[in-house]
């Protein structure tokens, strides 16, 4: 399963890849900023990642999708 979304200006996209969710996200230009596994207990570390490549709304429209 696969869920893809727009956040700002940002597109963002969850998948289901054998129980594990990854989580990619592109830039308007195409530019692919980030793809990682989202692991069982997201980290603090994770959500600053996202955050400094894009912002919090990306981040918090992530966490709301993907239930964390």
């Amino acid at each position: 399963m696969s869920t893809m979304f727009e956040s700002g200006e940002y597109f963002v996209r969850i998948q289901d890849k054998g129980g594990h969710r990854k989580i990619a996200i592109w830039d308007r230009k195409g530019d692919k900023l980030l793809s990682d596994f989202l692991g069982p207990d997201p980290t603090s570390q994770f959500w600053k990642r996202v955050e400094s490549l894009t912002d919090s709304e990306v981040a918090s429209d992530i966490k709301t999708r993907v239930g964390s």
